[in-house]
């Protein structure tokens, strides 16, 4: 049987040997046509970003004007049969322009064959390919696709230049043609030795726009791969020879011949196997101790279930007697007291059900993995491997801290996914606001007091009265709009201010100043401005004061105010929201109470949390981040002081906040 194996084994690496050279091979040859297919793509995608660029430069290109300017770009290939421009989505660009009329007018949104991959990459903001695709002027052809953008807007250096001051302008494309361009990457000419297949990284080839080429069974196969340079999408060329990888090597019976006459000299061998035995007892000992040392939990089971080896570590994770540790116990036996660890097993049913999945599990020649969830709350990973013989090795893996762990993650991240869809909700709603009212003042014309400035400026009869009346009246419907506008624009301000403070605060760079201040400087301003919000919502607004001086940073105190009142403020509908400042063993105590609905007593612990919200409906109600308090009480801390909170559902919430009183 080792001659057998032996030569089994060494017939196989002849095989895997020259296998691997046809694998080398295939890949120094697809090499090249990996470089050609590059190469033409990245050149004309060089050719679409000079004609983007150019046309965000001059949005208001004629169709005669763009052509002149494709005709001057250089490395434009022969394999291209056209160039095109969809402004606002529709084509109505093209060159060149005979035998490509078909194609003026396609609507991108209303084409569901193209229309995918133009919103992805207008979702990504990168180029895209397509292909091959039935083109509008007949034939087929791989698209090269790219978005334009008219140039960004000049801003201050004060303001916060970001993606939302690009306008879109619409889509630049190239269509080259299909056939010629596989024949020009090489392609043609590979497929004559190779199966090949692209694939192309979180696309199938069965969604819409996406680029599909080959035999889509390779994947499931061992095949040779070569990674694409794209900046917009993870590409990856899998090849194998025509009609899969051989199944033999070349002179493969004189090689068996060869190795036949091996074996019969390995005969000779016999006594050195003999003293090879001994060596083999020392070296399971020496597998023992090994086994023994092990930090995870370890047992072998023989053909029949009975207990080979364990080692102590298997014993403590089930805590098992010594005498049930013997060689020649039993499987059932284990199973039957592990039984009894188990915190899901209820009830003769459920126990059985269990005995008959674990006794299914060492017995499927597929290695099996689960999760044991033990009385005690521990929690253990149980992989059991069924050797060729029929005997099986099991592995347990204490995995309780990494559970906890797990799901303390998976909170933490739904926690900020609830918190990033309530930011973006709300950095929309000032934006739309201000863009909404940009675009009418852009239009003054049209709003009807313009319009009747005008006819009265046309009338001859019209006395300077009345068109001095219409004129205030355009200016103050102006004025309305500018106010709504700054309005957004403060509130946008806002929340910009907010994330640079949680940025701030995650990074350690946030700096307080404090100084010796009189307590009233801080607090008056803030109750000036929310005492009339206060009155708005009908709430009585009390502020109790009987401290004079504080050691703090004045603004960013006001800043913890603001955001303590403001909340009570928002969250309550009836009743009152109170304010109380007094001195307290060398600390000023300025407490903020409410008669809101309160807080759970389950979320206090995370309320300061900065991507926690207790309740993220009631926050896009009443508006802002829920950032607020983390960055309070950051502050807070930052100033030697503190921010607690306490709270009962249903009656109300409050929050202390602790300062010095002095140095």
């Amino acid at each position: 049987m080792i001659i057998m194996l032996a030569a089994y084994r060494l017939d196989r690496l002849l095989y895997a040997s020259y296998l691997q050279e046809v694998r080398s091979t295939t890949y120094s040859e697809l090499l090249e046509v990996r470089e050609s297919f590059e190469s033409v793509l990245h050149s004309q995608s060089l050719v679409l970003r000079e004609l983007s660029t150019f046309i965000g430069e001059n949005p208001d290109i004629s169709q005669k004007e763009f052509s002149a300017r494709v005709s001057s770009i250089r490395g434009v290939e022969d394999i291209v049969r056209s160039i095109a421009a969809a402004p606002d989505m529709i084509i109505t660009l093209v060159h060149p322009l005979e035998g490509n009329r078909g194609a003026l007018g396609l609507d991108y949104r209303t084409n569901s064959e193209q229309y995918p991959t133009v919103k992805r990459m207008f979702m990504t903001g990168k180029e895209m390919i397509t292909g091959p695709v039935n083109l509008a002027q007949g034939g087929s052809g791989l698209i090269l696709r790219a978005p334009v953008y008219l140039p960004k807007l000049e801003v201050s250096s004060d303001d916060i230049a970001d993606e939302a001051e690009q306008q879109f302008w619409g889509v630049a494309s190239l269509v080259l043609d299909y056939q010629k361009f596989l024949a020009k990457a090489g392609f043609t000419k590979a497929e004559e030795r190779y199966d090949l297949f692209i694939d192309i990284s979180g696309q199938s080839p069965d969604d819409e726009g996406t680029f599909v080429y080959g035999k889509q069974a390779l994947l499931g196969d061992d095949t040779v791969k070569l990674q694409f340079d794209f900046e917009f999408e993870n590409w990856v060329l899998h090849a194998t020879t025509k009609g899969g990888w051989p199944e033999t090597y070349p002179d493969r019976w004189m090689q068996r011949t060869i190795i036949t006459a091996a074996a019969l000299t390995l005969m000779l061998t016999f006594i050195y196997v003999l003293w090879l035995s001994e060596k083999r007892k020392q070296a399971e000992a020496l597998l023992n101790r090994g086994v023994g040392a092990l930090s995870d939990g370890f047992v072998m089971f023989d053909e029949h279930d009975r207990l080979i080896m364990s080692n102590e570590k298997y014993r403590e994770i089930y805590g098992f007697p010594e005498s049930l540790l013997k060689p020649g116990t039993h499987l059932r036996q284990f199973l039957n007291a592990g039984l009894e660890l188990q915190s899901k097993s209820h009830g003769h049913a459920r126990e059985t059900d269990w005995m008959k999945h674990r006794l299914a599990s060492f017995d499927s020649t597929v290695p099996a993995e689960n999760e044991q969830y033990l009385l005690d709350g521990r929690v253990i990973k149980v992989s059991d491997h069924q050797l060729e013989n029929g005997s099986y090795v099991g592995l347990r893996v204490d995995i309780t801290e990494l559970v906890q762990a797990k799901k303390a993650a998976e909170a933490a991240n739904d926690a900020k996914t609830d918190f990033m869809g309530l930011l973006s909700h709300e950095l929309r709603t000032p934006l739309t606001v201000i863009l909404g009212v940009a675009r009418i003042i852009q239009n003054a014309r049209l709003m009807p007091a313009s319009k009747k400035l005008l006819a009265v400026h046309d009338d001859e009869k019209a006395s300077s009265a009345e068109t001095l009346g219409l004129a205030n009246e355009v200016f103050d419907q102006l004025s309305s709009m500018m106010d709504r506008l700054i309005k957004s624009g403060e509130h946008l301000l806002f929340l910009v201010n907010e994330m640079l403070d949680v940025a701030k605060v995650e990074s350690g760079s946030m700096v307080v100043e404090p100084t010796q201040c009189a307590v009233a400087d801080i607090v008056e301003p803030v109750i000036d401005q929310l005492r009339t919000l206060s009155h708005e919502k009908g709430l009585e607004f009390e502020v109790l004061q009987d401290a004079g001086t504080v050691f703090a940073d004045v603004v960013r105190s006001r800043q913890i105010l603001f955001n303590l009142i403001g909340n009570a403020i928002k969250f309550t509908e009836v009743g009152f929201v109170r304010l109380k400042i007094r001195s307290e063993e060398g600390m000023v105590i300025f407490i903020v109470q409410d008669s809101g609905p309160g807080i759970p007593e389950e979320d206090l612990k995370n309320i300061f949390e900065i991507f926690y919200q207790v309740d993220s409906t009631a926050t896009r109600r009443a508006g802002g981040t829920g950032m607020g308090l983390a960055i309070a009480q950051s502050l807070a801390n930052l100033q030697n002081g503190s921010l607690t909170v306490s709270s009962t559902v249903g009656v109300g919430s409050c929050f202390k906040l602790s300062l010095p009183e002095a140095i």
